[in-house]
């Protein structure tokens, strides 16, 4: 509240604590849990696949090999002087941008469907995956073990300094998916009926991929990839609102900030771990029970 008004505490510690180091997370996790959300909800609802996400396309492979390559090998694709986390991050974002531009550039063919495009994500991950993997097989342990941590993906890295890049980010795309929202929603009974009701199928199909992605690349980039959140927030939401993207796109995005703000308290209240492993481990059989009790009432 001081510092809303434009005054300090006088309390150094917290000044530290509490402004310079858990409010930019809070922020941080806020945004990254509603974009991650919204870009899962988009993505189901783009694919009609209910175990779509953000990184499905390969962002999360894509930005990886990317932090490995400045991680392990030290190659900045942008020299950016002796900044070394902005080095990791840049690699990340343009690295994770690479195979939805593929994927993009392959669904131009005529026969192209989105169980393709899916499959063709799975084949260029796997591409980006063995080649982090070789890195690491020569790469020295120390280097190894930072990859590791920064694959986890934490709230940590957040400050005053990059969470206004997440967040400038997050909402622009946000609001642009939004907009797109009544096409995205018709676009969920398959792409014939939607190009007889005149939507561009193929053109809104890539301009969301290409959002989604640069939205989830930013946020990978600072935080490493949190898994799960992507799939479990927008079942939840579906089962609130129900698959009208109209509804689905907001809600999810509440939803998926508010899960993300209770891992990364318990993860570093409880058990000071990285979020990553809390998402993953609760996350997973959240999603089982969600798909279990909620699939057939929302999908079919």
């Amino acid at each position: 509240m001081a510092h809303f008004y434009g005054t300090t505490t006088g309390n150094r510690i917290a000044e530290l604590v509490v402004w310079e180091y858990n409010v930019p997370r809070a922020i941080m996790g806020i945004f990254v849990g509603a974009g991650l959300a919204i870009g899962g909800a988009v993505m189901q609802s783009l694919m009609r696949n209910p175990l779509a996400d953000p990184y499905t396309t390969g962002v999360a492979s894509g930005a990886s090999f990317g932090a490995a390559l400045m991680i392990m090998l030290g190659i900045s694709i942008i020299p950016v002087g002796s900044n070394y986390n902005l080095s990791v991050t840049l690699n990340a974002i343009i690295l994770s941008l690479v195979p939805t531009i593929a994927i993009v550039l392959i669904s131009k063919r005529k026969s192209i469907t989105p169980t393709t495009m899916i499959l063709a994500g799975v084949a260029i991950m796997y591409v980006f995956r063995a080649s982090t993997s070789l890195m690491t097989m020569l790469a020295d342990p120390e280097a190894v073990e930072q990859l590791y941590i920064w694959n986890v993906g934490s709230l940590g890295p957040a400050s005053w300094d990059n969470v206004w890049v997440v967040v400038g980010m997050t909402t622009v795309c946000a609001v642009l998916l939004q907009l797109m929202s009544r096409s995205i929603s018709i676009m969920t009974s398959g792409d014939r009926s939607a190009t007889s009701m005149g939507i561009r199928v193929k053109a809104v199909r890539a301009v969301a991929l290409f959002i989604v992605a640069a939205m989830t690349a930013t946020m990978v980039g600072f935080t490493g990839t949190i898994g799960f959140m992507g799939l479990v927030a927008p079942h939840v939401a579906r089962m609130l609102v129900g698959s009208n993207a109209r509804y689905l796109i907001p809600c999810s995005a509440a939803v998926g900030a508010l899960l993300l703000i209770g891992a990364d308290c318990i993860a570093k209240v409880l058990i000071g771990i990285p979020v990553g492993v809390v998402t993953a481990v609760v996350g997973g059989p959240i999603f089982i029970v969600l798909l279990i009790k909620g699939a057939k009432k929302v999908w079919y």
